[in-house]
C-alpha cells in the first residue's frame, strides 16, 4: 500500500498543467510572429524555440506577447511567509491587429527553459495552429 501512495503522488508532480483561453480564432493563418518580451532571458529562451524562431518578424499582424514571473521578485509578505511549490511562470499571448486571441500559462519550478516554451507553443500550436516553412504547419 505505500507504494501506490508513493507512486501517486509522483505521477501527480510529473507533469505541470498549462491553462489556457481561446478568445476568438484567427482570420488568417499564422504564418509570421512580432515577438514582445518584457525581459532579454525570456525573449532569448523563446527564441531558442525553432518554430518562434522561423516565425518571428519585426512587421506582422500577429504578436505573440511573452510575461514571465518569477515568486523569488515577489514583494507580498504572505507569499514569502508561505513559500510557493512554484518559481515562476510563463505567460504567451497571441494578438491579432492588437485584439487578443488566445493566452497560455505554466507554472514552473526552478529556471524558465525550453522545456517550457515548447510546451506552450505545442498547445498554441494544437489550438490555433502555427504555419511555417511557406504555408506548411
Amino acid at each position: 500500500m505505500p507504494g501506490l501512495v508513493a507512486l501517486l503522488l509522483v505521477a501527480g508532480c510529473g507533469k505541470k498543467e498549462i491553462y489556457e483561453k481561446i478568445y476568438e480564432k484567427p482570420h488568417r493563418p499564422v504564418s509570421c510572429l512580432k515577438i514582445e518580451a518584457k525581459n532579454d532571458i525570456t525573449r532569448y529562451v523563446l527564441l531558442k524555440n525553432p518554430k518562434l524562431k522561423q516565425l518571428a518578424a519585426q512587421q506582422c499582424p500577429f504578436t505573440l506577447k511573452a510575461i514571465s514571473h518569477y515568486v523569488t521578485s515577489c514583494t507580498s509578505a504572505q507569499a514569502k511567509a508561505l513559500g510557493s511549490d512554484f518559481d515562476g511562470f510563463l505567460r504567451l499571448e497571441l494578438f491579432e491587429n492588437g485584439k487578443l486571441l488566445y493566452r497560455n500559462q505554466r507554472d514552473f519550478k526552478g529556471c524558465l527553459n525550453e522545456g517550457i516554451v515548447e510546451s506552450l507553443v505545442k498547445k498554441m500550436e494544437q489550438r490555433i495552429g502555427l504555419q511555417t516553412q511557406k504555408g506548411k504547419p
